[in-house]
């Protein structure tokens, strides 16, 4: 009778909290050596990267657009489409669900990007119709009722199982990393970089093909001093060199974890995952009593570009490349937008009437503006590559131009919201839509497709500039 009453008590307190459940891991084996799925891509005297930042469903949709977009775009002597030349992606949160899509079922290499009259060919046609329906969908719903009907309700790391489980079932497939690196390989698709944090020590954790020394590139190379110098410059201490080293992107190398049989969705997962709501995920070395907690990758950098522009760095002062751009896919939440919302907020703060994900926001905002200043620093001293060796173009969703006659604004909107009569207008709602994992509202998914083609319009000048030196 009390191992029955046990058992029913267990379901009970399951259905509430999924405490009888514990928590999920994700157990890989041990490796000492470099793992199967690591490969090293060849290098061009001109590497592109794309780098995709966070911002849920509105960043994926955004993503897709604006690779649709930059497929479109002729470059370089042979005219061939912007996206024959990426090789990187490097992607946070919602953007690593559009990066990954994007790498695991973007058409072979030998299939056309463009038909001869420069549209997109059938093939890339299909296939862009139904990568923006897919970053469209509504992923809410379905996680909500996976974890209500599988007794997995208000726990996070559940919340993280399942959203993985629905994105290796529903979109993603069953790939690992191992068949990510064979289609590397082979040239289908550029190396894709997704970006975690590892909670356990507050670094960035990425998960991708690529070899850890990759990302390791040495700031203070050039500020080394002669052998025979008497004094230690402050500019390369051990302090200094300690604090660099905690920027450096961590890797599954560096913690011996064999990652080649990890699902792809699983660490999409990871890095779309936000504590207390989602995550993060756990993973764990076969034999070890060790556990690594990964999950939103955009805490620091919600962009992507930081771990793709140590890769660029470092290639660029080793003489292996001669030049680089980043191209950044930026929907990320506009921080002022979230300040206007506080502004008329008279309420008192509770769990349903307050965003805290502001508050990671805040910090991201005060280490975006360090960090601004210090690269601007660095390449005007020299330190870094100046903007003629590594060239970084931002492609934001509220900077794209709308006619001052509004002929260019989706029809969805013009049936829905009849109080956009001015591009102002346009560009405050794009301003404001939410970061959530559905854009519920037809005019918000039209709006954010048009503007990032819209913007990659805007910036075509400056890419093909840099690309066609």
């Amino acid at each position: 009778m009390t191992r029955r009453f046990s058992a029913v008590l267990c379901v009970a307190v399951a259905s509430l909290a999924g405490g009888c459940f514990g928590s999920p891991v994700y157990t890989a084996p041990r490796s000492l050596t470099a793992s199967s799925c690591l490969s090293a891509p060849a290098d061009t005297e001109q590497l592109v990267g794309l780098a995709v930042s966070g911002g849920g469903s509105r960043a994926a949709l955004f993503a897709a657009g604006g690779m649709e977009a930059l497929a479109k775009l002729r470059v370089g002597s042979d005219r061939q489409s912007l996206l024959k030349h990426i090789s990187y992606v490097s992607s946070v949160s919602g953007g690593s669900l559009a990066s990954a899509y994007y790498t695991l079922k973007k058409p072979p290499r030998d299939l056309p990007i463009l038909a001869p009259d420069g549209e997109l060919s059938p093939e890339y046609q299909q296939f862009f119709t139904q990568f923006e329906k897919i970053m469209s969908l509504d992923f809410e719903g379905p996680l909500l009722r996976r974890q209500i009907f599988r007794l997995r309700w208000f726990n996070p790391a559940w919340a993280a199982k399942s959203l993985g489980e629905i994105l290796r079932e529903d979109y993603l497939g069953d790939a690992t990393f191992q068949d990510l690196m064979h289609r590397q390989v082979q040239g289908d698709v550029p190396y894709l970089i997704l970006n975690t944090t590892l909670y356990n020590s507050g670094r960035r954790f990425t998960l991708s093909t690529l070899p850890a020394e990759y990302s390791r590139y040495d700031l203070f190379h050039s500020l080394a001093l002669p052998e025979d110098s008497q004094r230690e410059s402050p500019l390369v201490s051990d302090a200094l060199k300690a604090r660099w080293e905690s920027l450096i992107s961590v890797t599954p190398q560096d913690l011996e974890l064999d990652h080649c049989q990890i699902q792809v969705a699983t660490a999409v997962a990871a890095s779309m995952s936000f504590p207390p709501l989602i995550g993060p995920i756990t993973f764990r070395i076969e034999g070890q009593d060790l556990y690594w907690h990964a999950g939103d990758g955009g805490l620091s950098d919600n962009t992507g570009i930081e771990s793709l522009a140590m890769v660029f760095l470092k290639k660029i002062r080793a003489g292996k490349i001669r030049r680089g751009l980043i191209i950044a896919l930026d929907s990320s939440f506009p921080f002022d937008v979230g300040g206007e919302r506080l502004n008329s907020f008279g309420e008192g703060f509770s769990l349903f009437s307050y965003d805290y994900s502001r508050i990671p926001t805040i910090m991201e905002e005060r280490v975006a503006a360090y960090r601004a200043l210090f690269l601007n620093s660095a390449q005007r001293e020299g330190l870094l590559p100046g903007v003629e060796k590594l060239l970084l173009v931002r492609v934001r969703h509220t900077d794209a131009q709308w006619s001052d006659d509004l002929s260019d604004l989706p029809e969805s909107c013009r049936k829905e919201d009849p109080t956009l009569t001015t591009s102002r207008a346009v560009v405050e709602r794009l301003g404001k839509i939410v970061t959530r994992l559905w854009l519920d509202s037809p005019c918000e998914r039209d709006l954010v497709v048009t503007a990032a083609r819209k913007v990659v319009m805007q910036k075509e000048p400056m890419i093909r500039a840099f690309l066609e030196q």
